[in-house]
């Protein structure tokens, strides 16, 4: 009998602008607006636009501080 170990999921490193707004609880459109400000940093790899979990992170404890 062979039994089956799951290992845990790495957090991702960067998530995009549907999920940062979940995380966040706010809209895609907010997002978007931080990151034309200079707010939130983010990155292009093709269509995509990704943040840094990381730098979510520390957007939002400036914006909650």
């Amino acid at each position: 009998m062979t039994t089956a170990v799951t290992m845990p999921t790495p957090e991702k490193l960067f998530v995009g602008r549907d999920t940062a707004a979940q995380l966040l609880d706010v809209s895609t459109r907010t997002i978007d607006e931080a990151i034309r400000a200079g707010d939130l940093e983010a990155y292009r790899l093709g269509r995509r636009v990704l943040i840094r979990r990381d730098e979510l992170i520390k957007f939002a404890e400036r914006v909650t501080a």
